[in-house]
């Protein structure tokens, strides 16, 4: 039988094990790897993890017939430095700095569990905090494009914009961001349509884009477009070995990467709207934080 201190360190390692894995880890695979460490049982690994899913620190999910373990958004999360993804009626004491959103467990793309929800929060937040994004503006707009749950418009909203569109196809996704907007009591500051980029005729001072590679790709000259002199766009959805064709593209002429993180395998990036053109240079983006590295799927 293992010591209360061995349990306390398995526990942190199965934890660590699920944060850092850049692939889905199946029960069997932690009890493999934890018993190998440990001097336990993998009967007794397996009660560990029981436990963390009781306490909602991890949950099991099944993909393909298979069952996984990966952590558990039901509860209070903190997804960045300042924002707090929560299920409505989970309490939560929150800092003096904190952002608490409320985000119904639907359907609907986007309530935190997925790497490009996370980097996408994240990217929205060093936009808005930590360039001059909204400074000397009275009237502010984010655009969420493919807003799924709206969970980006709501961060957005909440760090400090004052008014938000957000636009999907997916009847499903429009009543959970309709539904997830009024229990943040924003649904007088957030317009959801449905409707398709192209029949979208504003500039905006931030947009959003939680969206697959070749959609962002093709959907750059809509944003060139639609992104006021001086705006930000904030894009995820894309493959760390995807990030790099990103950049290229929109740094050609209009934009210049400020801000890139990577997380399982997934990138996120802030790019700024210049005023003049520029020549192609990324080097700002690729010198950010080091030089550009395409961590492997």
């Amino acid at each position: 039988m293992y010591l209360q201190a061995d349990k306390k360190a398995i526990k942190k390692e199965l934890l660590d094990i699920i944060e850092d894995s850049q692939k889905k880890i199946t029960p069997g695979e932690l009890e493999k790897a934890l018993s190998q460490k440990y001097p336990v049982t993998r009967k007794e690994i397996k009660s560990l993890i029981k436990g963390l899913v009781t306490e909602n620190f991890l949950t099991y999910t099944n993909h393909y017939g298979r069952t996984f373990i990966e952590k558990s958004f039901n509860k209070a999360v903190r997804i960045s430095k300042h924002v707090i993804l929560k299920p409505p009626g989970f309490n939560y004491k929150p800092k003096a700095d904190d952002v608490v959103i409320k985000i119904w467990q639907g359907i609907s793309f986007g309530n935190g569990q997925h790497p490009t929800t996370r980097l996408a929060i994240r990217g929205i937040e060093y936009a808005l905090n930590e360039t001059n994004l909204l400074k000397g503006k009275d009237k502010t707009n984010v655009l969420d494009i493919g807003t799924g749950s709206g969970v980006l418009g709501i961060t957005a909203l909440l760090l400090g914009i004052k008014n938000a569109v957000g636009v999907d196809i997916d009847p499903c996704s429009i009543k959970e961001a309709r539904d997830n907007a009024k229990i943040n009591e924003l649904e007088d500051k957030f317009v959801i349509k449905n409707m398709s980029l192209e029949d979208l005729n504003a500039k905006f001072t931030l947009i959003t884009a939680n969206l697959r590679y070749p959609t962002l790709m093709n959907i750059y000259h809509r944003l060139v477009k639609m992104t006021e002199p001086g705006g930000s766009v904030v894009l995820s959805g894309i493959k760390s070995d995807e990030a790099i064709s990103v950049v290229n593209l929109y740094t050609e002429k209009y934009f210049e990467c400020k801000w890139k993180e990577f997380e399982k395998g997934w990138a996120g990036l802030v790019l700024l709207k210049i005023a003049q053109l520029i020549t192609p240079d990324i080097k700002e983006c690729n010198d950010l934080d080091g030089n550009f590295q395409l961590i492997p799927v």
